[in-house]
C-alpha cells in the first residue's frame, strides 16, 4: 500500500513537460519584434526559438510535433524590480492591509487577535499599515502596542516598508533607543528587522518556493531582484539554489545591497546571475521621504494626519558626492547600479555621480538603472537618455493613491506624476515595475494603469497625459525589461536564437478589454512551468520544517 501510495505521487508530481522539439501555435502570438511582430507559430528546439512564421511553412520544415494552445501567446512578462524573499515573509505574516481592511479599528483588533497566535518567529510582524489608502489610521503610539503586548516583541511595516511601528519588547530586544513607536526610513527599519529571529530555514525557502510559483501564476517567467532583502543566513545562495533548478519557472538577475557586496560578485547565467548593486538616494513619497525640489504641498492630510513638517523636502540620503565615492570602484568593475530615487533632488544626485563615474571610468554598454522616478522632469529624462540611464517606473502609485496624490504634490506636479509618456519621449529605455511586497502580484494590473492612469478609489486619472499606449506598456514589461537587464539578446521577445520563454493570456492585451484577460500559463526554456502546490511543496523542507518547531533543531 505505501509502495503503491507512494509511486502514485511520484507520478502526480511529475512537473508537465513538452518535446524537445516542437511547434507551438496559438490563436495569436505577439511577437514584440517590431521586425516580424506577429506570427502564427513557432519552432522550438531544447528550449531555444529556432523559426518563427506560419505554421505551413514550419510544418514543411520540421517534422516536430504540433503543440497548439488557446489564447494568446506573448513573450514572457519581466518584472524588473521585486523582491522574492521579502514578499514570502511577510505574506505569512498578518495582513493589516487596504486590501483587507478599512478602517483603524478593524485593524487594532487584528493585531489583538494575533497576540497569543504562533508565527514564523517569537515576534508578532504585521504588514501593510497605510494611512495614505486607510482614512484616519493614526500612528499605533508606544503605549497602544505595549498594550496589545508587553513581552512579545511587536514590528509593524508599511505598505511600502520604508517606515515601521514597534512596542517596547521590540526595542529591547533590538538594542536601540527610540522615543515613541516610530522607526523612520529603511536604515531606522533596518536596524530592527535584522534583530528579528529568522524562522527556520526550511520554513523560508518553502515561502520562497511558493513565492516563485505565484510570480509564474501571475504571468512572469523572469524577476530583477533589487536587493535581496529578507531574513535568511544566505539569501542569495537561496535564490540561487531555487532558480538553478531545471524546473524552476523563473529566472533571477540579483542587485546587491551595500551588506552583500563583500560576499558575493557579479557573474552568472541565464538561470541565475548577480548583476549589479542597489542604493537608496532617498525614501518614500508617502512618509514625506522623497527629497523633492520644493516643499511637500501644506495641507491638514500631509501636516497634521501624516505629520511632515511644513516646509519639509526630505534629506537625502546618499548625496551626489558620497554616493559617487560608493559606486565609483564597482563601476569600474562592470556593476551595474541601481539607484531607488522618488524625487527631483534625489535623481539629480544619482544623474550627478552617474555622470562623473562615468567619465572617469568609460565602459561601453555598461547602463545604469533610476528606479520609480515618482517626480523626475523632463530634462533630467532627457540627460538620463544621454547617459544611457534605463528609467523604471513603480506606475501602481497612480492606482493605490491617485486619489490622495494631490494632497501631497498639488495640481502642477501631478500633472507629470510618474511621467511614463515623457519617458518614452525622451529615448531612454523605460519599465514598469510593481516593487513586490509594496503591491500584490498582477502584471495585467499595471499594465492596464500604465495604460489607462486610472485610481483604485474614486473616477479620477492621474496625469492622464502621462498614459502610454498598449504596445508600450507591453514593450516596457518584455524587450525594455530584459534591455534593462542586459539580457536582451537572450530574453524579451519571440525571435529566432531567443530563449523561449512564453506567456499566455486569455485574450489580446493589445485589442481586448485589459480588465477581463487572465493568466493561463507560462513557458520557461520551451517547457511548461507546473503551477500547482506540488510545484513548491518538497517533502524534506515539510519535516525539517516539523522538526525545527516541535524539537528546535
Amino acid at each position: 500500500m505505501v509502495i503503491a501510495l507512494t509511486l502514485g505521487y511520484w507520478v502526480y508530481a511529475m512537473p508537465p513537460s513538452a518535446p524537445k522539439r516542437y511547434i507551438l501555435t496559438a490563436d495569436t502570438i505577439i511577437t514584440m519584434d517590431d521586425a516580424n511582430p506577429e506570427v502564427e507559430a513557432i519552432l522550438i528546439d531544447d528550449g531555444v526559438i529556432s523559426a518563427v512564421g506560419t505554421l505551413d511553412a514550419l510544418t514543411l520544415k520540421s517534422d516536430a510535433e504540433v503543440i497548439r494552445k488557446d489564447g494568446v501567446l506573448i513573450p514572457g512578462f519581466i518584472e524588473p524590480h521585486t523582491h522574492p524573499i521579502a514578499s514570502a515573509m511577510l505574506g505569512a505574516s498578518v495582513d493589516i492591509s487596504s486590501i483587507k481592511y478599512s478602517s483603524r479599528s478593524e485593524i487594532m483588533a487584528a493585531l489583538k487577535a494575533a497576540a497569543d497566535k504562533s508565527a514564523l518567529t517569537p515576534w508578532l510582524i504585521a504588514y501593510g499599515w497605510d494611512p495614505v489608502a486607510i482614512p484616519e489610521l493614526t500612528p499605533p503610539t508606544r503605549e497602544e502596542l505595549d498594550a496589545i503586548s508587553r513581552d512579545r516583541p511587536i514590528l509593524i511595516l508599511t505598505q511600502m516598508l520604508h517606515d515601521a511601528y514597534v512596542n517596547t519588547a521590540a526595542v529591547e530586544a533590538a538594542g536601540i533607543t527610540l522615543e515613541g513607536s516610530l522607526l523612520h526610513e529603511t536604515i531606522a527599519v533596518d536596524s530592527v528587522v535584522t534583530k528579528i529571529p529568522p524562522p527556520a530555514t526550511e520554513v523560508t525557502e518553502l515561502l520562497v518556493r511558493r513565492q516563485y510559483a505565484r510570480y509564474a501564476q501571475g504571468g512572469f517567467t523572469t524577476i530583477g531582484v533589487t536587493g535581496a532583502v529578507g531574513r535568511h543566513e544566505d539569501p542569495i545562495g537561496l535564490l540561487k539554489k531555487i532558480s538553478t533548478e531545471p524546473t524552476s519557472p523563473l529566472r533571477t538577475f540579483i542587485y546587491l545591497i551595500q551588506r552583500q557586496l563583500n560576499q558575493h560578485i557579479i557573474g552568472g547565467d541565464l538561470d541565475f546571475a548577480i548583476l549589479g548593486a542597489k542604493f537608496w538616494i532617498d525614501g518614500s513619497p508617502f512618509t514625506g521621504g522623497a527629497a523633492t525640489e520644493t516643499p511637500y504641498e501644506q495641507n491638514e492630510f500631509v501636516n497634521d494626519y501624516l505629520n511632515i513638517p511644513a516646509g519639509f523636502k526630505d534629506n537625502i540620503l546618499n548625496p551626489a558626492d558620497r554616493l559617487e565615492k560608493r559606486i565609483e570602484k564597482l563601476h569600474a568593475q562592470g556593476y551595474q547600479i541601481a539607484l531607488h530615487v522618488q524625487g527631483e533632488r534625489a535623481v539629480e544626485a544619482a544623474l550627478e555621480a552617474i555622470e562623473r563615474v562615468q567619465a572617469a571610468h568609460p565602459i561601453p554598454n555598461l547602463n545604469h538603472r533610476l528606479e520609480h522616478n515618482a517626480l523626475i522632469t523632463k530634462a533630467q529624462m532627457e540627460r538620463a537618455s544621454r547617459l544611457k540611464v534605463s528609467l523604471g517606473f513603480f506606475v501602481d502609485h497612480v492606482y493605490y493613491y491617485g486619489h490622495v496624490l494631490p494632497k501631497f504634490f498639488g495640481d502642477e506636479r501631478m500633472a507629470r506624476y510618474m511621467p511614463v509618456n515623457t519617458a518614452f519621449q525622451s529615448g531612454s529605455v523605460v519599465t514598469l515595475h510593481g516593487d513586490h511586497p509594496a503591491t500584490p502580484i498582477d502584471a495585467l494590473q499595471t499594465l492596464r494603469t500604465a495604460t489607462t492612469r486610472e485610481a483604485r478609489f474614486g473616477d479620477g486619472k492621474t496625469a492622464e497625459s502621462e498614459a502610454i499606449t498598449r504596445h508600450q506598456a507591453l514593450q516596457a514589461m518584455t524587450i525594455s525589461a530584459a534591455k534593462q537587464l542586459g539580457q536582451q539578446d537572450m530574453l524579451g521577445s519571440i525571435s529566432v536564437g531567443k530563449q523561449a520563454d512564453f506567456t499566455a493570456l486569455s485574450g489580446n492585451p493589445l485589442t481586448d478589454d485589459l480588465g477581463e484577460l487572465e493568466v493561463l500559463g507560462t513557458w520557461r526554456s520551451g517547457q511548461p512551468v507546473d503551477q500547482r502546490a506540488v510545484s513548491w511543496l518538497r517533502p524534506q523542507l515539510i519535516w525539517g520544517a516539523l522538526k525545527s518547531m516541535l524539537w528546535g533543531n
